[in-house]
């Protein structure tokens, strides 16, 4: 008997708590619904994913990575880097770590840089896994990048960048609200 009444208070507690995690997640997917509605929205990117390689594992044996990182797990703690849609504008300054194919001259800056109007942009809701896709095809002189940007209704997100010029690269990070002035997009 004692044990019946210890498993109907256990489920009681589990279910009192499992109802407010659902109230906060509807309240993030409420947020999330209208950051995506109105396309403005900024992500901040805590850790890069790049595709690992014999150089990029040497680096990482050297030690030139921040403190906590792999060759394919890099923190990007305290530097600075964005995604920003804002309407029909993206601006995106994502550190890149990988191999470059095709040389993009002297003098260049090395990091994942754009700002201006998507040449194509499709955003989809998937129901089943409760997230959005956001697809982009951006082109900056001659190297163009396909980048797939996911939101999760927790307000985390998952970007993906795969360029002509370079291995591919991904980044988690977090889904904040973009105020007008503080956008940094060029109109």
């Amino acid at each position: 008997m004692k044990t019946l009444i210890l498993i109907l208070v256990s489920c009681m507690l589990v279910s009192c708590g499992s109802s407010q995690d659902l109230k906060v997640s509807a309240e993030k997917n409420k947020v999330l619904t209208e950051l995506v509605a109105q396309k403005k929205f900024e992500i901040l990117s805590d850790w890069a994913s790049p595709m690992a390689s014999r150089s990029l594992n040497a680096l990482a044996n050297s030690r030139l990575f921040p403190w906590g990182s792999t060759a394919n797990n890099i923190n990007l703690s305290g530097n600075g880097n964005h995604f920003r849609m804002y309407g029909d504008s993206i601006s995106m300054y994502l550190p890149y770590y990988g191999e470059r194919q095709i040389s993009n001259g002297y003098n260049t800056n090395n990091n994942l840089e754009f700002d201006g109007i998507a040449d194509e942009c499709d955003i989809s809701y998937h129901e089943k896994k409760q997230r959005y896709l956001i697809k982009l095809r951006l082109k900056k002189n001659t190297e163009s990048f396909v980048v797939s940007v996911l939101l999760y209704n927790n307000l985390s997100s998952d970007i993906t960048v795969i360029s002509n010029h370079r291995t591919s690269i991904s980044y988690r990070g977090r889904v904040l609200k973009l105020e007008k002035e503080d956008s940094g997009l060029i109109n």
